[in-house]
């Protein structure tokens, strides 16, 4: 064999030799160590996606509150809107409305937990003082999601008058409830906005045939955090 023919022979040997077992350690330990990086960054991506989310479905749901308390023909149809929101707050320190979406059949105008479409809900609790009950929330069944509980309670952004510190709402708050108690009647209200504070909170659906409790009082809410907080007004 000459030289040439066995340099050829070498060359052709350790093309063939393939990867040695430290080799294919390494590459997996490399392999490996990616992995682990990239699983690490994934927790905290995907736990600000749904931070994001729910910031958006809270800001949905405080503008559907908004919108609502404030245009909506049928809290009070054919009357004042403030004296109604107004009275229904007053009656127990407190008025509830909820929002949430629900299944319903479009064809037929009917909730249907096979349904495809999905509409709004929103509106007060059921025989809630002066509210009309077209503004009121007889069905819970078939909820696309969470069911949002809206309480109004009397803001401490009310005005609190130097000589009648006490003429609207009481100086501090109740500890049993963490609300003020609302002082006035409607007759005696005499400022031109009422100033309410608003807390949400988050509730399951009722489950296939289950009912959804709609009256919760506020020493139950009390220890529960709400989801969010926040003033808003409703001007005569």
């Amino acid at each position: 064999m000459t030289r040439s023919t066995l340099s050829q022979f070498t060359a052709v040997s350790r093309s063939r030799r393939g990867f040695s077992l430290i080799e294919v350690v390494l590459a997996i330990g490399i392999f490996l160590v990616t992995v682990l990086a990239l699983v690490g960054l994934l927790g905290p991506t995907l736990q600000s996606v749904d931070e994001v989310e729910k910031t958006d479905e809270i800001a949905s749901v405080v503008s559907t509150v908004n919108a609502f308390l404030q245009s909506s023909p049928n809290i009070a149809p054919n009357a004042s809107k403030f004296d109604a929101i107004y009275g229904a707050v007053a009656s127990g320190d407190s008025a509830t409305l909820f929002v949430f979406r629900q299944y319903f059949d479009s064809a037929t105008g009917n909730t249907n937990a096979n349904a495809t479409d999905v509409r709004l809900q929103v509106g007060f609790k059921q025989d809630e003082s002066t509210i009309d009950a077209s503004a009121q929330i007889t069905d819970f069944s078939n909820a696309a999601g969470p069911i949002y509980r809206v309480v109004l309670t009397p803001s401490s952004v009310l005005p609190s008058p130097t000589a009648q510190p006490a003429k609207y709402r009481s100086v501090d708050r109740v500890a049993s409830t963490n609300t003020y108690t609302l002082n006035a009647d409607l007759d005696d209200y005499e400022e031109g906005y009422f100033a309410m504070e608003v807390r949400i909170f988050a509730e399951d659906p009722p489950p296939p045939g289950g009912t959804f409790v709609e009256d919760v009082a506020l020493t139950a809410l009390v220890d529960i955090e709400p989801l969010f907080t926040y003033n808003t007004a409703v001007v005569r």
